[in-house]
């Protein structure tokens, strides 16, 4: 993997660490449901400005739609709404790895190596001692909904796997078609007109942040450069640095909300920094270019 692409992705983790703290923000302002769904609305906005549609049939773009927009924010928003910590939470989710790499193993044929079961068990150690020794805030129904929204993101990572080459960027913006109308509809089901009404009626430039936060750098920019990177690379290589998100959101937490990490949690995020170093560094060629390019050159070489 090339060092540029290393870096990239763990810039990707630090603006999905801050993520959790912006969304937390964000329910103090709106509904979970509405304010998701006002979230994929302004993702909408850059079609007006031309953004191509990827060329992949309809079917793959609703399929994706419902699974990375629909569903893994949705249950994200409402485990947070029903009592997950924002920081509980950002652990939680990072079980999306260890569902990729699975997913990846049985639908697409990638192989398990030894040395990404260790940085996998590693890293599972550290995610144990960060949500068990750090944020309390706990409640069964908050986990299940969140433990969902990470599945859901491991299916859209194998989904994004399969598809042709496209532009990720373009293809988060046209998946952002799927979510707002069932969103809106569950938020006025479950939430009620009242509770929308108040939220759009006293929307503040602190509520207004969020959520462009959350549409414009955390869902196009950053699932967007995830995507292209997803398809560029094995997932094998790819979704462990997914793990960096809760140590970003830590330290986000600690810098922004001043709070203070215990011993276990920086073990935790110990753990997790090594489990990266275990499954990147140490390979033949560590900052290779990835295999699709190789074929090229050595192609050129023979002619």
């Amino acid at each position: 993997m090339r060092l540029r692409d290393i870096l990239i992705l763990c810039l990707v983790a630090f603006l999905w660490g801050f993520n959790f703290i912006v969304i937390r923000w964000g329910l103090d302002a709106f509904p979970p449901l509405l304010f998701s769904a006002l979230r994929f609305a302004v993702c909408l906005v850059p079609i007006a400005f031309g953004v191509a549609r990827p060329n992949i049939p309809w079917s793959q773009l609703l399929l994706l739609g419902t699974t990375l927009g629909l569903l893994v924010f949705a249950l994200l928003y409402l485990g947070i709404h029903f009592g997950l910590g924002a920081g509980l939470a950002s652990v939680v989710m990072q079980a999306q790895v260890f569902f990729t790499l699975l997913l990846a193993s049985v639908v697409l044929g990638e192989e398990l190596t030894g040395r990404a079961i260790v940085a996998s068990l590693v890293a599972l150690l550290g995610l144990v001692l960060i949500a068990t020794g750090g944020d309390a805030s706990f409640t069964v129904l908050g986990f299940g909904l969140t433990l969902g929204g990470a599945f859901a993101w491991g299916v859209s990572n194998v989904l994004m796997k399969r598809l042709p080459p496209v532009n990720a960027l373009n293809l988060m913006v046209w998946i952002s078609l799927v979510p707002p109308l069932p969103l809106l509809l569950a938020s006025y089901v479950f939430e009620g007109p009242e509770a929308i009404s108040t939220a759009l009626q006293g929307v503040s430039l602190p509520g207004t942040l969020t959520i462009l936060y959350t549409s414009a750098v955390s869902t196009i920019f950053a699932y967007g450069v995830w995507g292209n990177l997803m398809q560029k690379y094995s997932a094998s290589r790819v979704a462990p640095f997914a793990l960096l998100v809760p140590v970003a959101g830590l330290a986000s937490a600690r810098f922004f909300l001043g709070a203070e990490l215990n011993t276990a949690e920086w073990l935790g995020a110990a753990g997790i920094l090594l489990a990266l170093v275990i499954n990147t560094v140490g390979q033949r060629r560590p900052f290779a270019p990835p295999l699709l390019e190789t074929h090229h050159s050595l192609a050129a070489r023979k002619h």
